[in-house]
């Protein structure tokens, strides 16, 4: 288990998509968690080793989800269904609550450009209101850093 104070990333389904992510993730987290069934799944030597710091975890992602203490940023992106994809639907109705109970402080994150979403679940995140889900409220964040790398960044709160 990792410390409760460390903020961490989690990455499933991340295959080989490890540097971008690193960059991205830089001075938001300490910790990145990449999460792959993929046997290959391992380390880029030629990223800093300063933080955040890369955990490989070469396993099905939910495994992944009920062994991490928990989730302050959900990094997800470049998923699936066809050959290739995981055809998990993390955003999906079965493993995105999964999720949502991992991330226990205020202001946490996901961000994703809405990969195997299902029920609508992307496009009722990013409504002015955004979506109420699992005692939490998910909101788009009105700063979007990523845009250009096609992604939507959510700020996650507990319901009042």
């Amino acid at each position: 288990m990792l410390p409760e104070s460390r903020k961490i990333a989690f990455y499933p389904c991340c295959a080989h998509d490890i540097r971008e992510p690193h960059q991205m993730l830089t001075g938001i987290v300490d910790e990145i968690i990449y999460c792959d069934i993929y046997p290959n799944l391992r380390d880029d030597q030629t990223l800093s080793v300063s933080p955040p710091t890369r955990q490989f975890w070469r396993e099905d992602a939910l495994q992944a989800i009920a062994r991490i203490s928990h989730i302050d940023v959900l990094f997800y992106r470049r998923d699936g269904t066809s050959e290739g994809g995981s055809g998990l639907f993390i955003l999906g109705e079965r493993i995105f609550p999964l999720i949502l109970a991992k991330m226990r402080r205020d202001e946490c994150r996901i961000i994703t450009d809405g990969s195997n979403s299902r029920g609508g679940r992307f496009r009722k995140m990013n409504r002015a209101s955004g979506l109420s889900e699992c005692g939490k409220i998910i909101k788009r964040a009105e700063v979007q850093r990523f845009e250009s790398f096609e992604l939507t960044e959510f700020i996650v709160r507990a319901a009042s």
